[in-house]
């Protein structure tokens, strides 16, 4: 996969490309026609679509390494579907120009800010407005498939939301993530983040700045601290429910104030997540009335998606909640139906669709969208053996 990253407008580009990839079919789709698993199982495209595709050769059909007649011939257990597919992937924020990305040294690499690197970890400061590691649209505009072309072939040892900074640890070795991953999940692994949160947080004092010692000795007076201590879901739209609503899983998040920021009404909180759920410090927050001041999706002030977050902050455990099968399923829909609103809002009419493959393409995603007002500053275990810490951000 030949690929050309190019900077624009402050967002870097992947220029789109084809790439294909084989996959032994599932199950549920034996007995059926290539055509109407694509139709009902993705749904991206029109059945149409699909069709037009299949005439130009870009799904093909292989069994015992024979090919088929993709258009005729129901799927079996043991048969190979190759797909070539155009790819356009999402631009994601520039963080340093492309002569400073293909300039290694000490101090960054691919432009990265590097906090330590040795033989068995490469830690570096996560820029805001990029994911860690391929996933849905995003590949080549990653950060592990970016410092791959540079010569670092490195896993993460934990997820950092692509709108979140801070700092990435990144394994050179299996050896080496286990053994972070292992104090993470024995919970010996503290993490300190920082959010800019909208309101006056309890317990904070009045002012603009604040020293490195305060920060030093955060968490020290149990009799400030506030503890959000409700269970995190998930929910995934492209499902219908329940299955697209994850089981409630227990989170607890310890917070401590550090400055209210009188001129515009905000905070600077630290917080310090005890189990480790998607989206856990953000919706916490929410629920406790201070959501991230430039939450695109748990602040009530700046979210599309208000159905959505209601849901979150009415019912904590969704599986206990006081709504019968058929509300919660109606509750649902509406997500669902706020969801595919948002997507036809990001749809780009000026562009209307590719030439090549015939997608509808997106609008590019705005400034605001890909920057929040979270950053994971420190990661230490217990006896100091790892111990980590970045600079603040400058939003802090």
């Amino acid at each position: 996969m030949s690929t050309e990253a190019y900077i624009s407008n402050g967002l870097r580009y992947i220029k789109p490309y084809y790439n294909t990839h084989s996959n032994y079919v599932k199950g549920r789709w034996i007995g059926k026609p290539l055509v109407d698993v694509l139709t009902t199982e993705f749904r991206s495209f029109s059945r149409d679509h699909y069709i037009e595709q299949i005439a130009q050769g870009n799904y093909q059909l292989k069994r015992d390494d024979v090919s088929l007649d993709v258009r005729s011939s129901p799927l079996r257990s043991g048969d190979v579907v190759t797909m070539r597919q155009h790819k356009h992937e999402p631009p994601v924020k520039q963080w340093c120009d492309l002569e400073l990305e293909n300039c290694d040294n000490s101090s960054r690499i691919a432009g990265f800010e590097i906090v330590q690197n040795n033989d068995r970890f490469l830690v570096i400061n996560k820029p805001v407005g990029i994911p860690v590691h391929p996933t849905g649209q995003f590949y080549h505009n990653t950060i592990t498939e970016i410092l791959k072309d540079h010569g670092q072939v490195v896993s993460p040892c934990y997820r950092l939301d692509k709108v979140t900074s801070g700092l990435l640890i990144l394994a050179k070795n299996n050896m080496a993530a286990r053994d972070i991953q292992m104090k993470i999940g024995a919970r010996d692994m503290n993490k300190i983040y920082l959010a800019r949160v909208r309101g006056r947080f309890p317990h904070t004092t009045t002012g603009t700045t604040f020293s490195e010692d305060q920060l030093d000795n955060l968490f020290q007076h149990n009799s400030i601290t506030t503890v959000a201590n409700s269970p995190i879901y998930s929910i995934e739209p492209k499902k219908r429910f329940p299955a697209g609503l994850s089981d409630s899983k227990e989170a607890k998040t310890i917070f401590y104030p550090i400055r209210h920021l009188p001129e515009t009404n905000e905070s600077i909180v630290a917080c310090k997540p005890l189990t480790g759920r998607t989206h856990q410090i953000r919706i916490h927050l929410a629920r406790l009335g201070f959501p991230i001041v430039n939450d695109s999706i748990y602040n009530t002030e700046c979210t599309m998606y208000s159905n959505r977050l209601q849901f979150m902050k009415d019912y904590h455990h969704w599986e206990h909640s006081p709504l019968t099968q058929d509300q919660l399923s109606l509750r649902f829909q509406q997500i669902i139906n706020e969801t595919k609103a948002v997507r036809y809002l990001k749809l780009d009419e000026s562009n209307g669709t590719c030439k090549e493959c015939g997608v509808s393409l997106m609008a590019d995603p705005q400034m605001s969208q890909l920057e929040l007002y979270l950053h994971a500053w420190r990661y230490y275990d217990n006896d100091k053996t790892f111990n980590f810490k970045t600079e603040l951000p400058k939003w802090a």
